[in-house]
């Protein structure tokens, strides 16, 4: 999915939040990263499960977070894919995405150990696109 953005915009911001009210956070740190760079921002969501209907009616914080985002003029997209980090640096990718933000994860090294991580193989793909990410606790 590409966005499209204003012409010489050179700060693009993406945001990436999950279904907790602690996310607002990070899209207020967002807005506020576009505004110091003269820039703009996104909000991305990864839904890992086909069912994205489903899924918003079951995280009503999610519309919760896109209608905060669109009220800081922000944009959101909904991303859908099995591995969350590979989604997220393919859009970064495709949308020259310059920051990203993100929130420290809240899980246990055991459901980590389990589950796997996201940041750091996050930003292992995009360094080499020099794009910043700023992980927020």
């Amino acid at each position: 999915m590409v966005l499209s953005y204003e012409p010489g915009v050179k700060s693009r911001i993406m945001v990436c939040v999950t279904p907790q009210k602690s996310c607002q956070r990070l899209v207020e740190r967002g807005a506020e990263r576009a505004k110091e760079t003269n820039g703009e921002f996104c909000v991305v969501y990864v839904n890992k499960n086909n069912d994205i209907y489903k899924d918003l009616k079951e995280h009503k914080i999610l519309i919760e977070l896109f209608e905060m985002t669109q009220k800081l003029g922000g944009r959101v997209s909904i991303l859908v894919g099995k591995k969350i980090s590979d989604a997220l640096a393919e859009f970064a990718a495709e949308n020259d995405i310059t920051e990203i933000i993100v929130g420290k994860s809240l899980r246990s090294a055991f459901d980590v150990l389990i589950h796997g991580d996201v940041i750091n193989p996050l930003i292992k793909r995009v360094e080499e696109k020099n794009i910043i990410v700023e992980v927020i606790e």
